[in-house]
C-alpha cells in the first residue's frame, strides 16, 4: 500500500515564528523546554538504571534542542527527524544522526528493532495530516517502558494560534490543528497504557516567568483552551507504578 506523504510545512522559504519577539522571552521559553525535556530523560534514565538511552526528536527545526540535549547526555544516542531538507543537511553535516521525514508512517525511517527510550517534540504533531496516525506509528518506535511526550502543541480551541497563522499567511502548514482534540488524544493513549497524561498547557509567556506562572496556575487560567497549547505524555509498554502524572504536574 502506497504512504499517503505527509502535510506538515514542507517549504524551505517558510518559517513559523513565534508570538514571542523579545529574545530574553525566547531564551526563557528554551531553557523552561530543555527543562521539561531533562526532567523526563532523568527520570527514564534512573527507572532503566543505565545511560546510554536512546532518544529521538520529531521536528528538530534548527537543531537547537538536539544538540544542547545531546551535550547534557552525551552518552545517549540522539536521532533526528525533520521535513525540510537544509535543516537536515545542515546537522547531518555537523555530525548528527538526522533523517528527512517524506510519510507521517515513521517507521520506516529506521531499522527493524531500532526503537528509542524518549520520543519528544515541541509544536510538532499539530502538523501531520493525521495526528493520531502519526502518534500510533511513534509509540511502535517506544521501548518498553519508554516515554513519549509532546509539548506545546496547537489544537483546536486554540484560537489565538489559529489567528496568528492566518494574519502570518502560514494557515496551509497549521491547518491540521482543527483536528487535534484532547479528548481523542486521551481515547487513544488509552489503548496502549493506564500511564498517560493529555493536559492543556500553559501559555508559554506565563511560562517564561516563574512567579507570574505560580499566579497563572492559581487561577486555573492553565485549564482554558483558548489561548493555552496542548501536552500529550505517556510511558508504553509496562506495569510499573509510574509516577509519570507526579513528574508531569511538577515540571510541565
Amino acid at each position: 500500500m502506497e504512504r499517503e506523504n505527509v502535510d506538515v510545512q514542507a517549504s524551505e522559504e517558510v518559517s513559523y515564528d513565534s508570538l514571542l519577539k523579545n529574545q530574553t522571552l525566547l531564551q526563557n521559553r528554551e531553557r523552561e523546554n530543555l527543562r521539561q525535556i531533562s526532567d523526563i530523560i532523568n527520570d527514564v534514565k534512573t527507572r532503566a538504571g543505565r545511560v546510554d538511552l536512546t532518544i529521538l526528536e520529531v521536528g528538530f527545526g534548527d537543531g537547537r534542542h538536539l544538540r544542547q540535549l545531546t551535550k547534557i547526555y552525551s552518552e545517549a544516542k540522539f536521532t533526528g527527524l525533520e521535513v525540510r531538507e537544509k535543516q537536515v543537511e545542515d546537522m547531518v553535516a555537523r555530525g548528527y544522526d538526522c533523517r528527512q521525514v517524506k510519510t507521517e508512517l515513521f517507521d520506516e525511517f529506521f531499522e527493524q528493532g531500532e526503537k528509542f527510550d524518549v520520543i519528544y517534540g515541541f509544536s510538532v504533531i499539530h502538523h501531520m495530516s493525521d495526528p493520531y496516525k502519526s502518534m500510533e506509528s511513534l509509540i511502535g518506535l517506544l521501548k518498553p517502558g519508554g516515554v513519549i511526550v509532546f509539548i506545546c502543541e496547537h489544537h483546536k480551541y486554540d484560537f489565538l494560534s489559529h489567528l496568528y497563522a492566518i494574519m502570518k499567511g502560514n494557515w496551509v502548514y497549521e491547518k491540521n490543528t482543527l483536528k487535534m482534540k484532547r479528548k481523542q488524544f486521551k481515547k487513544l493513549l488509552m489503548g496502549y497504557t493506564d500511564d498517560y497524561y493529555v493536559r492543556y498547557d500553559n501559555n508559554p509567556l506565563a511560562k517564561c516567568f516563574e512567579r507570574f506562572n505560580s499566579v497563572y496556575c492559581k487561577l486555573k487560567l492553565n485549564r482554558i483552551p483558548l489561548w493555552n497549547g496542548l501536552t500529550i505524555l505517556a510511558r508504553v509498554g509496562t506495569d510499573d507504578d509510574s509516577e509519570l502524572k507526579k513528574i508531569v504536574e511538577e515540571t510541565i
